[in-house]
């Protein structure tokens, strides 16, 4: 094992995304000897560049899988798992998507393919930085931290990206398969939740669809 692996590793970088600032946290020498390490650790596969400026260790030596979703809260900053991705995630779709799809809160729309997974972000529309995170939970996966959409916000994301689409169940249930029992599941405490983060006139008619869902649902139990 090359001398750069063993020490990111002996100071708990595996498992972990690493950028170039980590790596001269650990290291000592020049920038020019940095880059001789990196690069001597990448032909050997025991280092893996995501995209310029960020690693994470060879799967050889990393104890612990990485969770794609884990790596593309990294990617890029200020991002989370949202849309068909997080909808996969919690069970919602039968399909597992092959792109993970996430939203981010600056910047515009890239893609990065890696090793692990192709990346997906979206811009997130006019949205106040206040409401960027509502139907937003931080979960763990494999002892790392993942910033993923509700399925309720993963659905408003959806729906405002598939602007010729028409919303309601029905739409969802044909486009993305998804079982009535899950839409079901959908309470008055989540629609308020994310009720403030889209104007858009079909965004909202589709949370008042929900809604009446819901009261009805409630109403029968």
């Amino acid at each position: 094992m090359l001398t750069l692996t063993e020490k990111m590793l002996n100071t708990n970088w595996g498992g972990r995304v690493i950028r170039d600032i980590d790596i001269a946290n650990v290291l000592n020498g020049s920038a020019a000897q940095r880059y001789g390490l990196v690069n001597k650790a990448l032909k050997a596969k025991e280092l893996v560049r995501l995209r310029r400026g960020l690693y994470v260790i060879g799967p050889k030596y990393n104890s612990v899988p990485l969770s794609q979703y884990y790596l593309a809260n990294h990617l890029v900053p200020y991002s989370f798992v949202t849309a068909e991705s997080a909808l996969s995630f919690h069970g919602w779709i039968p399909e597992r998507v092959a792109t993970v799809i996430s939203m981010t809160a600056v910047g515009r729309h890239k893609q990065y393919a890696t090793p692990y997974s192709l990346f997906e972000y979206r811009v997130a529309p006019t949205i106040e930085l206040s409401e960027f995170f509502m139907g937003v939970r931080c979960v763990e996966i494999n002892d790392q931290l993942v910033w993923m959409a509700t399925p309720l916000r993963a659905l408003l994301d959806y729906l405002y990206w598939h602007k010729g689409s028409r919303v309601g169940f029905n739409f969802l249930k044909d486009s993305l398969r998804i079982d009535t029992e899950n839409l079901s599941t959908i309470t008055k405490e989540q629609i308020v939740e994310v009720e403030n983060i889209y104007s858009v006139q079909r965004i909202k008619e589709f949370l008042k669809t929900v809604g009446r869902e819901v009261d009805y649902a409630t109403s029968h139990h």
